[in-house]
């Protein structure tokens, strides 16, 4: 059994409109959209306070984070062990309704010396809007 030997941070309603607007939004905004969302609950929030705060909810377990390469960050509370999917044009991820990975028998002598706590396994794809967008050349329509 892990157990977090974190020092408990303190709430804050900042910190509680960030988390709120992340879950209200509930499919895995980018923090833009989190920013948006949180100025609906306090209107004089700034970009940087909820970055900071997205920060300190994933440090803390409260949110995971989705990224991959040339796409801006994507945000989930859903932090039980499960897949994604990503769009490779516009960047959309969604949940994929697979079975997930178990890493609970991997030893750290099979994962390079690490002990593994945690798996993220993202697919990418073309969503359904983008392929629309898209004719059977490969051209935008």
């Amino acid at each position: 059994m892990t157990v977090n030997m974190k020092k408990p941070r303190r709430g804050s309603k900042q910190k509680t409109a960030v988390f709120n607007a992340a879950r209200k939004l509930a499919n895995h905004p980018t923090a833009q959209e989190i920013f948006f969302k949180a100025k609906e609950e306090i209107m004089s929030i700034s970009f940087s306070t909820v970055y900071r705060n997205l920060g300190i909810l994933v440090d803390d377990g409260d949110l995971i984070t989705i990224t991959s390469s040339g796409s801006e960050a994507h945000y989930d509370d859903n932090i039980e062990n499960h897949c994604h999917v990503q769009c490779r044009n516009c960047g959309k991820v969604r949940d994929l309704d697979v079975p997930a990975v178990d890493f609970s028998g991997i030893l750290p002598s099979e994962a390079s010396g690490f002990t593994v706590d945690g798996v993220c396994v993202t697919f990418t794809g073309t969503c359904n809007n983008c392929r629309e967008k898209t004719d059977s050349k490969g051209e935008q329509r």
